[in-house]
């Protein structure tokens, strides 16, 4: 009866607009790096919370990515195969990588040859590491592991760091899986890795500022994704409950991004909590957005189509952003633009690299992704 209602949209709406404010927040901190904005008159003109709440929570936007990662593969495998353990591994890794591999490609033959050609800001030193080493790490999913160990690379590669931890994600997600005997014995994996990772995040490489890239520090996110995943399909919670998920949910979110001072002077940040409270508070109202979705109550409101578009085409924006944020730096500092252009320019940004991640979802990933499967199933 449920799977009938017209009302019910083939994707859920309230992920993809959490997907749209992710990468917008992404956008945010890499445009307020660039731009300078810290020093400029809108951090003068907004209340300090309110500007490190616009631009100073790109990595609490890749956590959230991280999240939905988990929760999004996970409910994928239980409505196509209706149990964990029952996944193809054929059709999992082959549609993980029509989805993922082409645009990453295509990216690292653009990158390499602006590289090549000397392009200011894309060019990779030489002391740090070389094209081909980064290549490499990037396609054995272990470039986070190398910035680590070699600093910041140019800004349109250091994105690439957690593209490197959800693609192992993807390697070994099904493999666990066969193991599974039962759904509910992922919570096992769960509280481990919600030991491992707040550890990993602080203790792990505590001389290093990019200590947080390495795979440990990130996983207890995705597993808290695909724990709630298997509680939203396998669970029917009371209409009082998931209004309760909403709220609770929405305050640790608050509490995360905006109250940062806070959460650093109880301790909760630097024993490396913050991430893990965050990541349960999304997970919280993607229970909540779950059961909307269901049970047919979701409206696609026209305020909110052009987040949820974002959201439906992050993962191209988020890999070409860097080179429409980049250009307008430099233009910016070659024009000897004043701050009065900021604003102006900051939207501009945010417009181009929606405009560019929508021509690239809809020209060239989704017929490839399409064609590539139509394979697999002929």
């Amino acid at each position: 009866m449920i799977a009938s209602n017209k009302h019910i949209h083939k994707r859920n709406i309230g992920v993809d607009i959490l997907r749209g404010v992710s990468i917008l927040v992404v956008i945010l901190l890499h445009i307020n790096i660039h731009f300078g904005l810290k020093n400029s008159f809108l951090a003068e003109a907004l209340p300090p919370k309110l500007f490190s709440f616009l631009f100073w929570n790109g990595f609490y936007g890749v956590v959230i990515f991280f999240t939905l990662s988990g929760y999004l593969i996970t409910s994928s495998v239980l409505k196509r195969y209706g149990s964990l353990s029952e996944i193809n591994l054929k059709q999992f890794y082959w549609f993980r990588f029509t989805r993922i591999m082409p645009p990453l490609i295509a990216l690292l033959m653009v990158l390499s040859t602006l590289h090549l050609t000397g392009v200011s800001g894309h060019v990779i030193n030489p002391e740090k590491t070389s094209l081909l080493r980064a290549v490499f790490a990037v396609l054995t999913f272990h470039f986070n592991w190398l910035e680590i160990q070699v600093g910041y690379l140019p800004a349109n590669w250091d994105v690439l760091w957690s593209i490197s931890i959800e693609e192992c994600f993807y390697l070994f997600f099904p493999i666990v899986c066969l193991f599974l005997k039962k759904d509910w014995q992922f919570v096992f994996i769960l509280i481990a890795f919600g030991i491992i990772s707040p550890w990993a995040r602080v203790e792990l490489f505590p001389d290093s500022e990019l200590a947080y890239k390495n795979h440990l520090a990130s996983i207890d996110a995705i597993a808290i994704g695909c724990m709630t995943a298997i509680l939203a399909h396998r669970f029917s919670f009371p209409r009082r409950w998931n209004l309760i998920f909403l709220l609770l949910g929405t305050a640790l979110v608050v509490l995360v991004t905006f109250f940062k001072g806070i959460v650093w002077r109880t301790g909760i940040a630097p024993i490396g909590l913050n991430v893990t409270l965050l990541s349960i508070g999304i997970s919280m109202i993607l229970l909540w957005l779950h059961q909307r979705q269901k049970s047919g109550m979701q409206k696609d409101y026209l305020a909110f189509r052009w987040l949820r578009k974002m959201g439906e085409y992050s993962y191209e924006i988020y890999l070409t952003h860097m080179f429409v944020v980049i250009f307008a730096a430099q233009q910016i500092r070659r024009q000897k633009l004043d701050e009065s252009w900021f604003i102006p320019l900051l939207l501009v940004c945010v417009l181009i690299c929606y405009l560019l991640g929508w021509i690239i979802s809809s020209q060239f990933s989704e017929p490839l992704n399409k064609k590539l499967r139509k394979r697999l199933r002929a």
